[in-house]
């Protein structure tokens, strides 16, 4: 009888706990809905975007016509939208639903790895965190791939940790799978690898029992691994001549020279435009422009880190402090319970919560080598975030004897934080989170929906054959919203930019207020048309930031020719 009335009890606590979680998951479906009609697009959503459906529908992924974006963009991301677009239809919503539904997992996953980690109460708290987390809303429904990147990324640590209770060969291969997944989306999955090698060292545990065993379970993995990166890698080489796991490393490297201690919109951004002529300008040949070059490959220890090795100290020192600056906006929800997590005294018993400090000391040790970029640093934050679970579980515990050590248990005071501290930090994580939304750069660089209307113009006047139309523009949104082909606009006089257009078989030229305002040459685009024969403006809209598109006139063939 009393073990029926035990079991009884357990069921109606599990009862409870996952009654919890589905409020957690709706709140987290609410807030993100809320954001999902944020027109926020740009060159990464419309790259990657293109590069799936061009991908799914023709085997070839590619996606720009003076420089293949897929050298730059992993394939993970792409690949995800596609599939969702097969039944959308719609590679906007697609984009986006596919970081909603990641996000949404994700929180799952926050709260399996918390509940594996110390108890079903942490991983409610832990869910809750990332559920609610202002830049976790945000990136949950953003047009890029960190949402998914975190959902595989925290997938391979969950099923790992289920491989330090139970030794089994399916964990070591959904590791290699999901690790792999997860690096084809953004290379810094790539870390996943050494957990397994970790604990077969015996640094994450006890070394197995049955070692060779084990090592034939890492092979296995790394094999899958193997399988799943090496044809993108394999791609890029074909294209650059180098082995590696993105393209971007000349962009990577322009980026990291220009920084200094600013954030990356500011780079791209600036007024002085040091990233559009860096970036945009003509190589020798007036052929390609200088950041996609893929004759150039730049290095980033011999052309950045060896070449001028004081001045990248002091760019390293200056990204350090910067990259602090945002973390501690970032850790302001978690920052009682990550104080009160070091009165556990078995933390550091658990040889899995090393998994949670390593991870983030990595990742803070290698982003100051490139660009602070703030939703990037969000993934450090994400480790922080499940151990604080911890501290949220031991509050009580931990303010208790604090109190009785200074004498002052019996204070009004301390009795009261005491009984309500739990909800103190919820509600000071809610609290701080709004705070942070105002503290954010992240949406400091308004929308360019003057974009998305001239690419609607070209949609619906230009003949159904509007997917062979080629638009030359900064970025791809135009292109993105108008279902066209790209190609890149470079920094160059009018004569120049026309003559490059003519080369690529441009059709339309994107002139716009709010991207090239700042060029040197942006009064000699502006009116292109009135002095030179060959190009004719097409649309014009004013009622915002102003932008035109111009139409390179086609020269029908001759009789003879």
């Amino acid at each position: 009888m009393t073990e029926q009335l035990s079991h009884s009890t357990v069921c109606m606590k599990i009862k409870k706990e996952h009654y919890i979680l589905g409020l957690i998951i709706i709140a987290g479906i609410v807030l993100r809905i809320f954001k999902f009609g944020d027109p926020v697009v740009g060159t990464d959503v419309a790259a990657f975007s293109r590069l799936g459906k061009n991908f799914i529908e023709s085997g070839s992924y590619s996606f720009g016509e003076n420089y293949n974006m897929g050298v730059f963009f992993p394939p993970g991301y792409p690949l995800f939208i596609a599939v969702t677009n097969f039944f959308s239809h719609d590679l906007f919503f697609s984009a986006k639903f596919v970081s909603f539904l990641a996000s949404l997992i994700t929180v799952i996953l926050f709260y399996l790895i918390g509940k594996e980690l110390h108890s079903e109460e942490a991983g409610l708290f832990a869910a809750f965190a990332y559920a609610v987390h202002p830049l976790s809303i945000i990136l949950g429904v953003y047009g890029n791939s960190d949402a998914l990147f975190f959902c595989f990324f925290f997938f391979s640590i969950y099923i790992f940790l289920l491989s330090l209770k139970k030794d089994r060969m399916l964990y070591y291969f959904l590791i290699g799978i999901s690790a792999g997944i997860a690096t084809i989306t953004r290379p810094e999955g790539m870390f996943l690898i050494m957990l397994p090698s970790l604990h077969f060292f015996g640094l994450l545990g006890n070394r197995p029992p049955k070692a060779m065993k084990r090592l034939i379970s890492v092979v296995a993995m790394l094999s899958v691994f193997i399988m799943i990166i090496f044809p993108y890698m394999l791609f890029v080489k074909n294209y650059t001549g180098k082995f590696a796991l993105s393209g971007k490393n000349n962009i990577a490297v322009l980026l990291a020279e220009l920084s200094h201690d600013k954030e990356y919109h500011e780079i791209v951004n600036a007024p002085k435009n040091l990233y559009d002529k860096a970036a945009f300008s003509f190589n020798k040949d007036k052929k390609q422009l200088t950041g996609w070059n893929r004759d150039v490959h730049r290095s980033l220890l011999k052309d950045y880190i060896l070449t001028h090795p004081l001045e990248f100290i002091r760019g390293y020192q200056r990204k350090v402090f910067q990259e602090i600056q945002i973390l501690i906006k970032l850790f302001l929800p978690i920052m009682i319970p990550l104080t009160l997590l070091l009165f556990d005294r078995d933390l550091f018993r658990r040889r899995a919560v090393l998994i949670f400090i390593l991870f983030p000391i990595i990742y803070s040790i290698i982003y100051p080598f490139f660009v602070i970029i703030e939703r990037q640093t969000f993934f450090i934050v994400l480790f922080p975030l499940i151990l604080s679970s911890i501290g949220y579980v031991h509050s009580e515990f931990a303010l208790t004897h604090s109190f009785d050590f200074y004498g002052i248990e019996r204070n009004r005071v301390a009795l009261f934080l005491k009984k309500y501290i739990k909800l103190i930090i919820i509600v000071i994580f809610i609290i701080s989170g709004v705070i942070y939304l105002k503290l954010s750069s992240f949406h400091k660089v308004p929308d360019p929906i003057e974009h998305a209307k001239a690419g609607y113009f070209i949609k619906s006047t230009v003949s159904n054959e509007y997917e062979k139309v080629n638009i030359m523009s900064r970025k791809p949104i135009v292109s993105f919203y108008s279902d066209a082909r790209f190609t890149m606009l470079p920094y160059a006089p009018a004569l120049n930019v026309i003559e490059f257009a003519k080369l690529n078989n441009v059709d339309y030229i994107v002139v716009d207020e709010r991207l090239l305002s700042q060029w040197d040459f942006y009064d000699e685009l502006l009116h292109m048309d009135k002095h030179f024969d060959d190009v004719e403006l097409a649309y014009e809209d004013v009622s915002g930031m102003m932008i035109k598109l111009f139409e390179i006139k086609k020269r029908e063939a001759s009789f003879q020719e």
